[in-house]
């Protein structure tokens, strides 16, 4: 009986230790796609000349679950016309980041380009693309090289940690 809640507290904790090595390759991911969107955002503003809320959308149905969500409801709140667009963009991000794994340095980035959305000419909100579309590169480094130094520990540390915590209470 002993050893049966022993495996159960080390497959726990090696559990956990998987779980926070995945918010970093989630995280990792995340900003790649956001970077996408903003290529394709890019796109949509230079060439197609759709209006906000309808390239948003468009944009949201080529990505893939959290970016899309956050994107569509974005989209379609301007479509709707209710706020205005960085009012919109604010309360969507602060409902959006409670489900995601982003940093606040990740999120602060995304917000500042909200600000921008939609008070420039053409030209404008094509260089603020590109400076947010820099920081979120910057910003995917600094994710990959952390995932890279911890992902490994985190996994290593939740079995370790099981063990530990079993031979202690033996």
């Amino acid at each position: 009986m002993i050893w049966i809640g022993a495996i159960f507290i080390v497959l726990a904790s090696a559990l956990i230790g998987m779980e926070l090595s995945k918010r970093l390759e989630r995280r990792t991911l995340l900003l790649r796609h956001m970077k996408v969107a903003l290529e394709t955002f890019d796109t949509e503003v230079a060439f197609a000349m759709m209006p906000l809320s309808e390239a948003l959308i468009q944009i949201s149905r080529q990505l893939p679950d959290p970016a899309r969500q956050f994107l569509f409801s974005v989209g379609e709140r301007i479509g709707e016309n209710r706020g205005s667009v960085v009012e919109i963009w604010e309360e969507e991000l602060d409902l959006w980041k409670k489900n995601i794994d982003l940093n606040n340095q990740d999120i602060e980035v995304i917000r500042q380009f909200g600000q921008t959305l939609g008070k420039q000419d053409l030209e404008g909100q094509r260089k603020q693309i590109q400076l947010t579309q820099s920081y979120l590169t910057h910003r995917e480094q600094v994710a990959v090289d952390s995932q890279k130094t911890y992902q490994s520990m985190y996994r290593s540390l939740g079995f370790l940690g099981g063990l530990l915590l079993v031979i202690m209470l033996l």
